[in-house]
Order: C-alpha cells, then sequence, then structure tokens
C-alpha cells in the first residue's frame, strides 16, 4: 500500500498535493492543484502493486487515454494521466467535481423519484453507447462509480468515473490474464468466469441491477450476499441467474413493481449476455414506457437534501471522485409534501342572532369590585341535512403501492 502524501508534497512534479479527500481498495484521491495554471485538480493515484509490471505501465495510460478521447459530457473528464518516476505510482488527474455519489445519494434520500431515475440512466445509457461503440467496456459499474452534480441552471448532471481501470486491474492481478474484477452486487454472470471475453453486455446488466438499486433503495442481491459465506457461495448463486421477480424481491420493502417492470427487469438481467438488451439507449427507452404512467415527481417519503449541500466525502470511503470546497449558502427549505384538508360532507348553517348594543366598558365601584357584565346571546345553529359523502376511487399506480 502507498502512504499517504503530506499536504505540500510535489507529485509527479506539476501537482502541490492540498488535502486527501478518500481512500479506497484501488488506491485514494486528493484535491491538488496544478503549479502552472494554478487550477484546482482531483489527483487519483493507484495502488503501485496493482500495476508491478511496466508493460502494465503502458497498459494503464493506453486504457486511461482511450477513454479520455469519448467525448461525453457524462464522463468525468481526464486531463492528464501516466505514473509518477518517483514513486513509481500511476494516477489520473479529473475535473473536480461538487456533488455526492450516487451511492450516498441513495443511502440519504431512502430511494429516487422516478423522474430523477430515468435523468440518471438516460445519461448514463448515453455514455455508454459511444464508449460500446468504441470497444470499452466499463466493467465495475455500480452506484459508487457514478457521480451526481449539478449544471449551472440547477439541472441533474451525471459523470461516470473510473472507465478502463477495472480492465487494467484485472489483467495486472493475473499476469495478464483476465481475473473477475468488480463489485459482486452488480457484477453480470458471465464476469465470474476466468477468460471470459467481456462484451458491452456485462454493462447492461450492471445497468439492469443499478435501476433496482436506485427505486428501492436496495441491491436485488444483498441478502444472498450478507448470507453467503464468501465470494465463492455468492458467485454460484449469482451464475444461475435471478431467483426470483423483481417485484417479489421489492415486495418486503413496501413497494409494489408492475409485471411490465418485472419482464424489462428479467431481460435487463439475463443470464445469457446474448438475450439482454443490445444498446444501452434501448434498454432505458424501453424502461422509461413501463414507468411512463408513474407521477414524474413522485419523491421518496424521507429526508430530502440538496446534492450541493451533501456532505464531503471522507478518507476510508470506497470513492473514486473528489468534492469541490465550498461556502455553504442557505437555501429555502424545501416542501416535501403538501397537505390537502378533507371536504366536509355536509355543511353547518349559522345562523347569528340580531346585534345587540356594545356593552360598557367595565368600570371600578367605590368598593374597588368591577360590576358584573350579562353574557352576550349565544348564535342560534340550524342543524344541516344528511347528505352521501361522494366516494373518491384512488388512481391505480402500476409501478409503487400507495404507500
Amino acid at each position: 500500500m502507498t502512504a499517504p502524501f503530506a499536504a505540500g508534497t510535489l507529485f509527479a512534479e506539476r501537482y502541490r498535493i492540498i488535502r486527501l479527500i478518500a481512500a479506497g481498495g484501488m488506491g485514494a484521491v486528493y484535491e491538488v492543484i496544478h503549479v502552472e495554471t494554478e487550477r484546482r485538480r482531483a489527483l487519483k493515484v493507484m495502488h503501485p502493486h496493482l500495476f508491478q509490471s511496466a508493460d502494465m505501465h503502458v497498459r494503464f495510460k493506453r486504457e486511461a487515454r482511450i477513454a479520455a478521447n469519448i467525448e461525453s459530457e457524462f464522463i468525468v473528464d481526464v486531463s492528464d494521466a501516466g505514473v509518477d518516476e518517483a514513486t513509481q505510482t500511476p494516477f489520473l488527474v479529473m475535473e473536480l467535481l461538487r456533488g455526492e455519489e450516487l451511492k450516498h445519494r441513495i443511502k440519504r434520500l431512502g430511494r429516487l423519484p422516478v423522474s430523477e431515475t430515468i435523468t440518471c440512466l438516460s445519461q448514463l445509457a448515453s455514455a455508454l453507447d459511444k464508449t460500446h461503440a468504441n470497444a470499452i467496456v466499463h466493467r465495475d459499474l455500480k452506484p459508487d462509480n457514478i457521480f451526481v452534480t449539478t449544471r449551472e441552471d440547477g439541472s441533474l448532471r451525471i459523470k461516470i468515473l473510473d472507465f478502463g481501470i477495472a480492465k487494467v486491474v484485472a489483467e495486472g492481478v493475473s499476469g495478464g490474464t483476465t481475473e473477475p474484477v468488480g463489485t459482486p452486487l452488480y457484477m453480470a454472470p458471465e464476469q465470474w468466469r476466468e477468460s471470459v471475453k467481456l462484451t458491452p453486455a456485462a454493462d447492461i446488466y450492471a445497468l439492469g441491477m443499478m435501476t433496482f438499486t436506485m427505486i428501492t433503495g436496495k441491491p436485488y442481491w444483498k441478502q444472498e450476499l450478507d448470507r453467503a459465506g464468501g465470494l465463492v457461495q455468492f458467485a454460484l448463486l449469482a451464475t444461475k441467474g435471478t431467483p426470483e421477480t423483481a417485484s417479489k424481491r421489492a415486495a418486503p420493502l413496501g413497494i409494489v413493481l408492475s409485471p411490465a417492470f418485472d419482464r424489462w427487469f428479467e431481460r435487463a438481467t439475463a443470464l445469457r449476455p446474448e438475450n439482454r438488451f443490445t444498446r444501452a439507449t434501448e434498454a432505458v427507452r424501453a424502461l422509461e414506457a413501463v414507468l411512463a404512467d408513474m407521477a414524474p415527481d413522485e419523491a421518496p417519503t424521507t429526508k430530502v437534501q440538496s446534492a450541493l449541500n451533501a456532505p464531503e466525502l471522507t478518507a476510508g470511503s470506497e470513492v473514486s471522485m473528489a468534492l469541490l470546497p465550498r461556502e455553504q449558502k442557505r437555501l429555502p427549505k424545501a416542501v416535501t409534501a403538501e397537505a390537502t384538508a378533507p371536504q366536509p360532507s355536509a355543511t353547518m348553517t349559522v345562523t347569528p342572532s340580531p346585534p345587540s348594543p356594545p356593552a360598557p366598558l367595565p368600570t371600578t365601584s367605590a368598593t374597588g369590585r368591577s360590576p358584573k357584565l350579562p353574557k352576550p346571546p349565544s348564535p342560534r345553529v340550524v342543524p344541516p341535512r344528511a347528505t352521501a359523502a361522494p366516494s373518491v376511487k384512488a388512481p391505480s399506480n402500476p409501478l409503487f403501492g400507495q404507500e
């Protein structure tokens, strides 16, 4: 493992370390400043033991360059990559973002609104279609590798992290042949098999599993992974395909999923790669049709917080990106629900009595006691006629049940 770089350290002769933002299994992320341009960036350094040979260093730089050449606003911008000669540490230099990882957003909100889910997945699919057309498979798509930020107009935008890195790591730890590398909860069945050439279908599978997590708040495979004695036991289950429908898996969470969603999920996460959607945008368009009847502004009932006010990532988190320090600004309190008062089934007519002359102001008598004033007359109440309350039929919800 690489010891953390101290603040003030000059890395690769051009980046001044400002602070450690986060550390994970593959490396660490620092906030740095380029000494020539004085631009702040995010520096991701990899653990050298993952790239021990000179050949792996060449592959790392090649994969980083290929991924960086894919033009998409939904892929994090990589401005520099290489191997530091002094420490033999591979590194990437990326844009510094404000926001939060999708994983943290789901945990904070409970689950995502349908409209936000579609927005995130549409942007993800747009980027995946471009990378897949260039024969680049991410291999490790998961909420941790999706960063949620906002544009200047306040609209949501995602950034995909770590393109090309999982492939190089897989080849590095196995001496050239591809070993299973990824996150178990989102890995396609074929990723568990050695020496299997992965196709874009592996990313389609991960997209399907991420969709389930986004709309329910929990990963599909969570209970199996928790109960398994290790990754080998879990792999034996995962390579057999999903054991039950998405709707049955979501029911204990209090969420009702439609049969149409079950069919979509079954295809997106099919056991055989050739049975899945062929393009990411095709999968998301089909999903959007399934969710078309869902209210676009439905939001989770748990606490809501602006992404720009999300807490900073801390060291030790499994992260791949940084947060930009900023001034805390006061935002208006969000209105999460609007209560509507029930309408009465009958009205009550109140007929006031004729107005009485105003009572004189109380005065104090010689004894020091105030005289008693007469009580004002009470209004006469005419009881209403009893009428039956109109029945209101709640609209059906094809995706989520009434919660």
